[in-house]
């Protein structure tokens, strides 16, 4: 049988194999690509524990009424070290844009209906009421339509709590960014061990990945995490 010579002389079949195998590959790509897109992004987490938490610190832009921002090593009320955020409020609607400000993030915009618990651990020197503001693609506007209040009153002692944000339709929309704020009055000093979206941080894998996209090691959380196990 002959095979089908193109006019420069290469055989036909040859040619067409190799274009069947361009869009073979390109197809793969595209479904990639697709099915990538379909997972959407990872909701943003801090640890304060990296090395190089406080350098991130600085993409928190947009502070009110709070003293600036800082990372300390404290004691929890078992004596076990702990890096944690310290905040204070000056005034009565002190708040802080973790990971950006009014206009940027330092994170991709998040599924609120995959991702609609703030998990935060913390300890304040009194009770308050604390507040969650956003902003999403379906509103772009911050106001009262898409925030809810919650208390901290974890004094003493740190605790680990979950806030479901059940309004201003959280769960249907697609978060670009979000603000807290640490306090509704003045002279609230909260220590923060974590905020996240994913889960409460001593309970999961030794890795996650930071807001920035970096790959953090969070061996110490796991071995306290154990010490609490054992009773140490």
């Amino acid at each position: 049988m002959r095979v089908p010579i193109d006019p420069i002389g290469k055989p036909f079949t040859l040619r067409l194999r190799r274009y069947e195998m361009r869009w073979v590959t390109l197809t793969i790509v595209v479904l990639f690509l697709t099915a990538y897109t379909s997972l959407g992004a990872e909701a943003p987490e801090w640890t304060f524990d990296e090395p190089d938490a406080e350098q991130e610190l600085k993409n928190w832009i947009d502070l009110n009424q709070l003293e600036p921002l800082k990372i300390e090593k404290v004691k929890d009320e078992k004596g076990r070290e702990r890096k944690v955020l310290v905040t204070k409020s000056l005034g009565d609607d002190p708040y802080m844009f973790p990971g950006g400000g009014w206009n940027q993030a330092d994170y991709d915009p998040f599924s609120g209906k995959e991702y609609h618990v703030l998990y935060m651990g913390v300890r304040v020197n009194k009770p308050d009421r604390w507040q969650i503001y956003w902003v999403s693609k379906e509103d772009t506007n911050w106001s009262e339509a898409q925030h809810q209040d919650f208390t901290v009153d974890a004094v003493d002692e740190f605790q680990d709590i979950e806030v479901d944000i059940t309004a201003g339709d959280w769960q249907k929309k697609t978060i670009l960014r979000f603000r807290i704020d640490p306090g509704t009055s003045p002279g609230v000093v909260a220590e923060i061990d974590y905020i996240s979206f994913r889960g409460p941080v001593g309970e999961r894998e030794a890795q996650a990945l930071s807001p920035g996209g970096k790959l953090a090691i969070l061996w110490a959380r796991l071995k306290r995490q154990k010490a609490l196990t054992r009773g140490e």
